[in-house]
């Protein structure tokens, strides 16, 4: 039956969740998946999509040249609700770059970002705002690489403790595991291709916990995620971001993400990975955490090109190298003061 909620205009049908019955990108082309959680840059608080890169293309390389480019898939059936291109500067190719949301229900839907090539059938629709039906199997587009995740708006994670911070990015509070719908042998074939090795497997994105540390952090009055007004979320609205969390690839590494370090995004590790901000409260008083850079281990024990397709098993910290140090205190359960020293030691 149709939905009869605010929902029912974008062609949606039923709730509830669906098997996804094809992997995105076909299993012979993938070359590594990396989950959901890593802190990479202007992305400050843990990532709500993880990435799919494909076997023909290296990563970080150009998305010029379409023979590198492989088959993009609809998981499931649903209704492709919106495909809009992407702003010019998060564009990845001259050729386009487009953001695609398919509703398998009207609570459950996944979304593709950096899709280079649209199904002529995508292409249709393309910026107008109108919706179309996609079968599972379905080609929808061709990239060397994406973004992925999956939404269920029937489940709101607990550890984002003001969830009107993400107003900006309404679906990111509804993050689903990214490889928990696929049928088997489909889920454990995507599992082989993730470099994380840890539970969960999927990787985790919502660490506050109320009084404490841990977790995403924003400058007072500026919008929560969506940033300061001047930005209108263009480069830089994640300068009033500030995370204490865990690595996406080993979460038993602390990493301090900072929107604004010196003028820049950058995430650090810390020296002897402690103190742990899930232990630091008001009565902690004035912590210091020395930064220091990382590298990510292989089963084998070498260092990850970050490349080629590995089991990342932990990681080595340099912590003779100090880049830096940041003081923070917590002045109340949910308020903090924060200052970060580039190039200095405690």
């Amino acid at each position: 039956a149709q939905d009869p909620g605010p929902q029912s205009n974008r062609g949606c049908i039923s709730k509830g969740t669906a098997a996804f019955t094809y992997p995105p990108m076909r299993i012979v082309d993938i070359r590594m998946i990396e989950p959901i959680g890593l802190m990479i840059g202007g992305h400050v608080t843990p990532i709500d999509h993880g990435y799919y890169t494909s076997k023909a293309w290296r990563p970080g390389s150009g998305r010029e040249d379409p023979s590198e480019f492989a088959d993009i898939l609809a998981p499931a059936s649903g209704t492709v609700t919106s495909v809009q291109s992407m702003p010019a500067v998060y564009s990845s190719s001259s050729i386009g770059d487009y953001r695609i949301v398919i509703h398998h229900t009207c609570t459950f839907y996944t979304i593709y970002i950096h899709v280079n090539q649209l199904s002529e059938k995508l292409q249709s629709i393309a910026d107008t705002g109108k919706t179309i039906r996609v079968e599972a199997g379905e080609v929808i587009g061709r990239a060397p690489g994406f973004d992925f995740s999956v939404h269920n708006d029937e489940v709101t994670l607990q550890g984002f403790i003001v969830p009107k911070h993400y107003d900006a990015e309404s679906w990111k509070i509804h993050t689903d595991d990214m490889f928990g719908y696929f049928i088997e042998p489909i889920r454990s074939q995507l599992l082989d291709k993730n470099v994380r090795q840890k539970e969960p497997r999927g990787g985790k994105i919502d660490y506050d916990i109320d009084g404490r540390l841990v977790g995403n952090w924003f400058e007072e009055n500026t919008n929560g995620y969506f940033g300061k007004e001047e930005y209108q979320r263009s480069i830089g609205y994640w300068s009033t971001h500030l995370a204490f969390a865990y690595d996406g690839l080993d979460p038993d590494l602390i990493i301090v993400s900072m929107g604004d370090y010196n003028g820049e995004a950058s995430q650090f590790a810390v020296k002897e990975n402690a103190p742990d901000p899930a232990s630091i409260d008001v009565s902690s008083g004035l912590v210091r955490y020395e930064l220091v850079s990382w590298q990510y281990l292989a089963e084998n024990g070498e260092e990850w090109n970050r490349m080629d397709f590995a089991k990342i098993t932990g990681s080595k910290r340099f912590d003779e190298q100090i880049g830096g140090v940041v003081l923070v205190q917590m002045l109340e359960d949910r308020k903090i003061k924060f200052e970060a020293f580039p190039n200095k030691k405690a």
